[in-house]
């Protein structure tokens, strides 16, 4: 079946669902963990597995997935409570946060070792349990999270729990519902704060003011002078960036690994916050990878603070019998692949501490996206064996390209398979390039401003037609530019 007609199944299933569970207040919605099968999740909520498969439309009792989402009749005077494990948290903070054991919290998720505990899972915690009132460590206040992206709780002492308004700026794919969920709201409520009189008529870029939400509990376990660690987003995902940033209470310096290479720290705020990105590169198989870090104090006392993150897989889709301009099938050769990416690879893994982007990149052209970032593709009728690393951007030759943010230029060259190409560097080990282009108009070593027109689409290289093909690394992976273009990682 086709695959966005899959999606646009799921997502009418999903609406029609939430809409059911809404004006059915008897019910609740829940999401499908791993390792949780029917039984499991009936007998949570005091149901039967019959009555679960017949509200759901289930055939196959053994057969439900990870992430689906099930309609669940919630008996009279039984709470569900669930938790999200933020960064710092561990079992035992969280344990001791809602009054529950270790052992009650790791049968109740079917955790058979509690060490598997990974920032953004979603942990049940037994019925009935009131939620906490405060917390074992007030998280910091400063450098709040942007809520949009949903990257961890927002950091607000334990001590003033009033509601507060968060402004929240509607992603691509997002329903009212879903921005509800996620803030622990009603979809009237949101509805009516926004003046909204259709719940459906939403938009990717629209700001809706989410009112009347009280910061949720952190129940941080973080050595001093460690005061706060962030992770965003929650959840990584293959072929996208993420951040981790660490905060301290005094000057300090971070180093750390994360899916076997190092990460490249930048400093700011005199030393008491710390900062790296991490590219996961396409091909990373979901699952738990372990964060380790080492904090070193002025006293030069070595703190390890580490996590479990977790990455899920990118979903890209495959192209066939890409055909080339008949001229250039020779550039198909892995040897001059290989030789022109080393190259490359050598300049877009340096580490520039000092930070040129501010907030979410532009976009460097004003035309359509004829092909995404991370599918697999053949060319010529040629086998499967090549990963597109980065977005094209379709147009006639001439058609302007412009800087999507401040940087130096690293590479003004002629190459043999991306043809006339620019590379920038935006510091913190970010780079964009641009490649197949028929004219550039900035030299190497110049400072470029976001929006400045660098040069135009062409045809030079290894193509099949004009275009423009916009690449971004980071941390010397090359991620998809258009999670830079709707989130801010500065």
């Amino acid at each position: 079946m086709n695959k966005r007609l899959v999606i646009a199944l799921t997502l009418l299933l999903l609406l029609t669902a939430s809409a059911f569970a809404q004006d059915n207040p008897a019910l609740t919605i829940h999401v499908v963990q791993r390792g949780e099968n029917l039984f499991r999740i009936a007998l949570q909520y005091g149901v039967t597995t019959q009555d679960l498969a017949q509200l759901n439309g289930i055939a196959n009792v053994n057969s439900i997935q990870v992430g689906q989402r099930l309609l669940v009749p919630v008996q009279p005077g039984v709470s569900v409570q669930t938790h999200t494990v933020q960064p710092g948290e561990t079992l035992q903070s969280i344990s001791g946060l809602y009054g529950v054991s270790i052992a009650e919290l790791a049968a109740l998720n079917d955790m058979a070792d509690p060490n598997s505990l990974h920032i953004g899972q979603v942990l049940n915690i037994v019925p009935g349990v009131p939620a906490p009132v405060e917390v074992s460590q007030p998280p910091p206040a400063a450098d709040v999270p942007e809520p949009a992206l949903l990257s961890a709780a927002i950091d607000v002492p334990a001590s003033s729990q009033q509601p507060i308004t968060v402004i929240h700026t509607v992603l691509s794919g997002e329903t009212l519902f879903r921005i509800a969920m996620a803030y622990g709201t009603t979809v009237n409520a949101v509805a009516q704060a926004n003046s909204l009189t259709d719940s459906e008529l939403i938009y990717a870029g629209q700001t809706l003011i989410i009112p009347d939400i009280v910061p949720p509990q952190l129940a941080i376990d973080l050595p001093a002078p460690v005061t706060g660690l962030e992770v965003m987003p929650l959840v990584l995902l293959e072929g996208q960036t993420g951040r981790f940033r660490v905060m301290t209470g005094t000057a300090a310096s971070v180093s750390g690994t994360f899916l076997n290479s190092p990460l490249n720290f930048a400093s700011e705020a005199d030393g008491t916050r710390s900062t790296a990105l991490v590219g996961v590169p396409v091909g990373t198989a979901a699952g738990v990878y372990p964060l380790s870090l080492t904090v070193a104090d002025a006293s030069g006392a070595q703190i390890p603070v580490s996590a479990n993150i977790q990455v899920v897989a990118g979903g890209y889709l495959l192209e066939t019998d890409i055909l080339l301009i008949e001229d250039r099938t020779n550039l198909l050769d892995p040897a001059v692949e290989d030789a022109e990416m080393n190259a490359l690879r050598q300049v877009m893994s340096r580490f520039n501490p000092e930070r040129y982007f501010v907030g979410a990149m532009g976009l460097p052209a004003a035309a359509t996206i004829t092909s995404s970032f991370g599918n697999s593709r053949s060319y010529n009728g040629g086998a499967v064996q090549r990963i597109h690393t980065g977005t094209d951007f379709g147009g006639v030759p001439g058609t302007p390209i412009f800087a999507p943010a401040p940087g130096r230029v690293v590479v003004a060259d002629t190459l043999n398979v991306r043809g006339m190409a620019t590379v920038i560097d935006h510091g913190w080990g970010v780079y964009s390039g641009y490649w197949h282009q028929t004219e550039r108009y900035v030299q190497l070593g110049e400072m470029v401003s976001a929006g400045q027109t660098i040069g135009t689409m062409g045809a030079t290289g290894r193509v099949s037609g004009p275009h423009l093909h916009w690449e971004m690394w980071v941390n010397g992976v090359a991620v998809d530019p258009m999670q830079w273009a709707i989130f801010s990682f500065s």
